[in-house]
């Protein structure tokens, strides 16, 4: 009897075991069931995103370089006479024009000999006038004569030596230009061939870039230039101007001179892109670079399907390009084409997306 009654137990302790496990299986398969359907529902949410219509315009192909900003004249202006800087008549940034003058050197004791000389020379040829006079009449000897003209002759050279010293006392502007720097000060000695200002001309500026041999077949006079700068986020205009007709043996590269627009915001020594326009295409479709992801190589974009709000997938063939947009090849593409410039790089082919206004 107690043997049956252990074997009641035993198998009511069995069925119950088995009851408990499908409950926590049949428990644990509901909320699989519930999780996943959630997560089917998720999938099938759409994805925000923005969108631009695809765009007509011109775009252009370039050779690329960078350069320097250079002045064509630019020179330092030195001292041609020894003595004290007694005046200066212009400062570092000052705009002056040919001829002008800068400053003095002994300047008040080459004038009063310069005078002197002059004086002397007018007196010599008064002299000398006279004393020709009477040796026409035949009333002085020919030594006279001689010697009168002689005096005279001296005088004059003495004058005109001590105006050319006289004039080098005055630094002078060679040309139309603004001072850059000041290198004397009142009061100072200097001597000849000692730097006193330096002079640019602003107005007439350039630019040198040196174009691997390659791409020079792709140059002519008169090309149009982009000058870019990162620093004050503009571009300026310029043409090439020379080519030189040599290739450089070390670097395998030509010298091309650029002479750039004149334009209040370039000064010599900014740094700027150089691009070299060759060719030009008008109104072909452009594709906006924020729109573009890139896979091994290659270039992609997402367009959307007006109606079924689906994004695809397309691979992009580009021509032209510059800092903004692409040239689009892609035949079956238009200028009434949705393409994604903001999501893009989470979406997958075939994803249902929401566009999106405004951040909205």
């Amino acid at each position: 009897m107690k043997v049956r009654r252990s074997q009641r137990w035993l198998i009511v302790f069995v069925l119950a075991a088995v009851i408990l496990s499908a409950g926590c299986k049949a428990d644990k398969r509901f909320k699989r069931d519930k999780f996943n359907s959630k997560f089917k529902d998720k999938k099938k949410q759409a994805i925000p995103v923005k969108v631009e219509k695809l765009k007509r315009g011109d775009i252009s192909s370039f050779v690329l370089s960078s350069s320097t900003i250079q002045a064509e004249y630019s020179v330092d202006v030195v001292v041609e006479t020894s003595g004290i800087v007694e005046k200066i008549f212009f400062d570092e940034g000052d705009s002056v024009k040919k001829g002008d003058v800068l400053a003095v050197v002994n300047y008040e004791e080459l004038k009063l000999t310069k005078d002197k000389k002059y004086m002397a020379y007018l007196d010599a040829k008064k002299k000398f006038e006279r004393t020709k006079n009477l040796y026409e009449k035949k009333l002085v000897s020919k030594e006279d004569y001689d010697k009168a003209e002689f005096t005279l002759k001296q005088s004059e050279i003495d004058y005109k030596d001590a105006k050319v010293k006289f004039d080098k006392s005055m630094i002078k502007a060679p040309f139309d230009g603004i001072i850059t720097e000041r290198y004397i000060t009142l009061g100072q000695y200097v001597s000849p061939s000692q730097k006193a200002f330096s002079i640019v001309n602003t107005k007439i500026l350039k630019a040198i870039v040196y174009i691997p041999e390659e791409n020079v077949f792709k140059l002519k006079k008169g090309q149009k230039v982009i000058l870019e700068s990162d620093t004050t986020k503009r571009d300026f205009e310029g043409r090439v101007e020379k080519i030189s007709s040599v290739v450089d043996p070390q670097s395998g590269t030509v010298k091309v001179t650029i002479r750039v627009k004149p334009d209040k915001n370039v000064r010599p020594g900014m740094f700027v892109n150089v691009k070299i326009i060759t060719d030009t295409k008008n109104n072909v479709l452009l594709v906006p670079k924020k729109a573009v992801i890139y896979q091994n190589d290659r270039k992609y974009i997402f367009i959307v399907d007006r109606d079924k709000k689906i994004a695809k997938k397309v691979e992009l063939k580009a021509g032209y390009e510059n800092k903004d947009y692409f040239e689009c090849l892609n035949e079956d593409l238009n200028d009434n084409t949705l393409v994604v410039v903001a999501g893009q790089n989470t979406l997958k082919d075939g994803d249902r997306v929401r566009v999106i206004k405004n951040g909205k």
